[in-house]
This record gives structure tokens, sequence and C-alpha cells, in this order.
């Protein structure tokens, strides 16, 4: 029984002293904005450029199918009285049909513009990425926290923007 003690004892000893304790001690850690890096990279002004010219677009139509509706609206506030009954009714429902369609072109415009905002910051996201982890590897960070979430609690560490921004070229 002390053979088996005295075993565990050594090799408890070992784990203690051995190289992974020494780089768990020695861990280094850093943190980045990446808000902050990814306004800075000069491909942030085209894609923004870019959202807001096909956003424009779909503004002028929007602003046309309101237009179109406001029009059917102030007629059938003028004519409604004079109107039977089933032209009321008729115009009525076109105004609803017109009311709904323009909802759901705003929210399929919204999920476009979501989806093309993607597509083009994706390459920009993976360029800062790939930086990152070059510093990261270079400068022998353990660990690298991004504080623009804000889940961070604490800064502790370096700050690596300065050295992404320096690999990016920036």
């Amino acid at each position: 029984m002390k053979y088996f003690v005295s075993t565990g004892l050594l090799t408890a000893l070992f784990l203690l002293s051995s190289p992974a304790k020494a780089q768990v001690m020695e861990a280094r850690f850093g943190h980045i904005d990446t808000q902050i890096l990814l306004e800075a990279m000069p491909e942030r002004n085209s894609i923004q450029s870019e959202i807001e010219g096909a956003a424009a677009q779909y503004e002028q139509e929007i602003l046309r199918m309101q237009g179109e509706m406001e029009a059917k609206i102030a007629e059938y506030q003028q004519k409604a009285e004079s109107w039977p009954a089933a032209i009321r009714t008729q115009k009525e429902q076109e105004i609803t049909t017109d009311q709904q369609g323009l909802e759901q072109f705003y929210n399929t415009v919204q999920q476009e513009l979501a989806g093309l905002e993607a597509s083009l910051l994706e390459p920009m996201i993976e360029r800062a990425r790939g930086a990152i982890e070059a510093v990261g590897a270079e400068e022998g960070f353990t660990y690298i926290f991004d504080t623009s979430s804000g889940a961070t609690v604490y800064n502790g560490g370096e700050d690596v923007l300065p050295l992404v921004k320096a690999k990016l070229g920036l």
C-alpha cells in the first residue's frame, strides 16, 4: 500500500514540476477591440458605400410604393361616402394588400441588406482574423480576447491592436 502512495506522490510532484505547468504560469494574454480594427481597414469604406448604394435604391422603391398607397388612401377618404359598399370594400382590400406588400417588401429589403453586408464583410473579417492569429503566434500570446463584445470583465494583458494594424499595414 505504501508503494502506491509513494508512486502517486512522485507522480504528483512530477506533474507539478512539469513543463506544462511552467507554460500555464507563463501564459500571455492580449486583447483587441475588433470593431476599431475593422473600422480602420481601408476596404470598410468601399463596403459601406456599396451597402449605402443598394439601400438608396431600395429606399426609392419604398418611397414610390408609399406614394401610391397614400394616393389610394387619399382617394378613399375623399370618395368613400359616395361609393357603393362593394367599391368601398374593394378599395379597402386594395389598401390593406398594399400595406401588407409594403411591409413584406421592407422586411425582404432588410434581410437582403444584412446578407449583402455579411457577404461583403466576410473577406475583411477573415483577413483581420488571420492577422490576429499571426500576431498571436509570432508574439507568443496564449489567448487574445475581443473586447468589442463587452463580455470581457478585465482587460489585463497587452492591447494587440497596434501589432495587428502593423501586420495589416494600417
